[in-house]
């Protein structure tokens, strides 16, 4: 195997003992040499990818959401349909309730991730938000959001209604966060062959905020 590879295979199996361990054990339980354990590795081989254990746990957290990203990409290029916003919010949703640490982060669980979550914005790209924000705008001009507010204002209320949704325990099912988003958000008619339109565009601004967050993890590594 060739060394970046190898050295990328190995960077894989310490994130995947990394996270394994955040959740069991949670941050500030976990150290280093716990995660080199489990991982097979040295302490030191650990510390050759990353500077700290900080750097180490954040890393993680990019990957989940890289890989969570990376899901929605791969459901808008098999379903057009999916760039409506309340149905692309309800495949989000259900994408991180199946990611333990991705819902941690948005339920503020401090017993699992510690001070990590503030800092995990610093290490995606900054066109990563800008992304969304772009696709907002996309649908405005397309009639498939409302217009009475400003798209920036928009997004703080998104942000509020998928953050309070993701911090409940249990969790609503997915359909009752698309019904919200529906109802908050969107014109009350929306055509199909509007949504059909605005798809590839939508799928091209997601797929190169998949491709910044690869290249930030590839740094981390």
């Amino acid at each position: 195997m060739p060394p970046a590879e190898d050295r990328a295979e190995r960077a894989e199996r310490i994130l995947d003992a990394a996270a394994d361990l955040l959740l069991r054990a949670g941050y500030r339980r976990t150290t280093v040499e716990d995660v080199a354990e489990r991982a097979g590795v040295g302490k030191g081989t650990v510390y050759l990818h990353w500077k700290n254990r900080e750097e180490l746990f954040l890393a993680v957290l990019l990957r989940e959401s890289v890989r969570a990203l990376e899901d929605l990409v791969a459901a808008l290029a098999a379903d057009p349909l999916a760039a409506r916003l309340s149905r692309l919010t309800e495949l989000q949703y259900a994408n991180v309730l199946e990611r333990p640490l991705l819902r941690a982060g948005y339920a503020d669980d401090a017993e699992t991730l510690g001070k990590l979550l503030p800092k995990l914005h610093t290490k995606l790209d900054p066109r990563h938000a800008e992304a969304f924000v772009e696709y907002l705008d996309l649908l405005a001009a397309n009639a498939l959001l409302r217009t009475d507010r400003p798209v920036g204002e928009l997004v703080v209320a998104y942000q509020a209604v998928l953050h309070g949704f993701l911090g409940r325990t249990p969790p609503p099912e997915p359909a009752l966060i698309a019904d919200t988003v529906a109802h908050a958000f969107e014109p009350l008619a929306v055509s199909t062959r509007q949504v059909r339109a605005v798809a590839p565009r939508a799928l091209a601004l997601f797929t190169e905020a998949v491709a910044l967050d690869r290249k930030q993890l590839e740094r981390a590594y």
